[in-house]
């Protein structure tokens, strides 16, 4: 991850991962879940959750 401005410090992560042809996601308050088709439909699931702003941590490929 990048180095965080102050504009991002303290805002929750929402971890998204690819998972096949979907992505699965978490935030503060949920597991991992999902198969979000992509990461427009992750955000639109955390703001309809209740967490309106936050930092995306979006991995498409594992190491």
């Amino acid at each position: 991850m990048s180095e965080v401005s102050d504009e991002q410090a303290g805002k929750p992560v929402l971890c998204a991962r690819l998972n096949g042809n979907t992505l699965r996601a978490k935030w503060p308050g949920k597991r991992w879940h999902g198969a979000y088709k992509n990461i427009d439909a992750v955000c639109d699931a955390a703001h309809a959750d209740g967490l309106e702003s936050f930092l995306i941590d979006y991995v498409t490929e594992e190491e």
